[in-house]
Order: C-alpha cells, then sequence, then structure tokens
C-alpha cells in the first residue's frame, strides 16, 4: 500500500506567521475565510509597506494575530486611506471568522464600492517599491552581488 504524504497535521499550524488567521494560529479547522484573513494582511502590508503586527519571534506573531487589535493601515500609510477601505481591511482581520467577509466573491464586491482616491499608476507603484522593498543583504555594510568580507 501506498501512504500519502501529508502537509499538514493535526494539532500543527502551518502558514506564514505574519499572515496566518487566528483559527489557523491555535490549529483549528479552517475554511475560506482564512484566506480572507490572509489576504487583509496582504493588503495592509500594501497599503503600509509592514506587517499587520510587528513580533520578535513567529511563536510571539501567532500570538499577535490571535489576541491583538491592529491599527488601521491608514494608521501607518503614506497614503491617503477612506474609512471604507480601512474598514474593509479591518474586517478581513476580524479575529471572528463569522465577522469576516465570507468569501473572495463578497470581499471583491466590498472592495468596488471603496473609495481608493487617485488611480494608482505604474510610476506610483514603482517609486513605492522603491521605499518599501524589504532589504535583501545583511545591514552590515555588503551590498547587492558584493561578497561578505572574508569569503
Amino acid at each position: 500500500a501506498t501512504k500519502q504524504a501529508k502537509l499538514t497535521a493535526p494539532d500543527m499550524a502551518t502558514g506564514t506567521p505574519g499572515y496566518m488567521s487566528p483559527e489557523l494560529a491555535r490549529g483549528e479547522d479552517i475554511d475560506g475565510r482564512t484566506d480572507v484573513y490572509a489576504l487583509g494582511c496582504v493588503a495592509y502590508w500594501l497599503l503600509t509597506g509592514r506587517l499587520v503586527f510587528d513580533a520578535a519571534t513567529p511563536m510571539k506573531m501567532m500570538l499577535a494575530h490571535i489576541r491583538n487589535t491592529p491599527l488601521p493601515p491608514s494608521h501607518h500609510s503614506e497614503l491617503s486611506v477612506s474609512r471604507e477601505l480601512d474598514e474593509l481591511i479591518l474586517s478581513c482581520l476580524e479575529k471572528d471568522r463569522e465577522r469576516r467577509p465570507p468569501d473572495a466573491l463578497e470581499l471583491a464586491r466590498r472592495l468596488a464600492a471603496c473609495d481608493v482616491g487617485t488611480p494608482w499608476t505604474f510610476q506610483m507603484a514603482q517609486q513605492w517599491w522603491k521605499t518599501n522593498i524589504p532589504e535583501l543583504v545583511p545591514k552590515h555594510g555588503a551590498r547587492s552581488g558584493e561578497r561578505p568580507a572574508g569569503s
């Protein structure tokens, strides 16, 4: 008999802690609303250049998603974020999945109704990425493509 490899196991949370829903972090059953939560985390990052919560370890990050209330994206964004968009993203980040948009179609419908201000342009996107892309090299002085001293 052939055994199937399992990607997940009971009582084991898998995923990226910065985008992990409370129910996933607790090891509970998940559904599509877990993806809505993760999408809310992505939207938050796109508007602010930062994760919803800042934590020193993956475990502390998961606990923050379980316990802490996020600040609205407008609190951290250099962009103008409408009240409607703030509320929609925060609804995706509700701790109680029953209070989140039930699926991506409903989320898309609500997003289409949001005032997003000035239309996003390619040039605006380039500038945003220049400002917000995570540093991919150590801060101790090595530049992209350079070998660290002593190697």
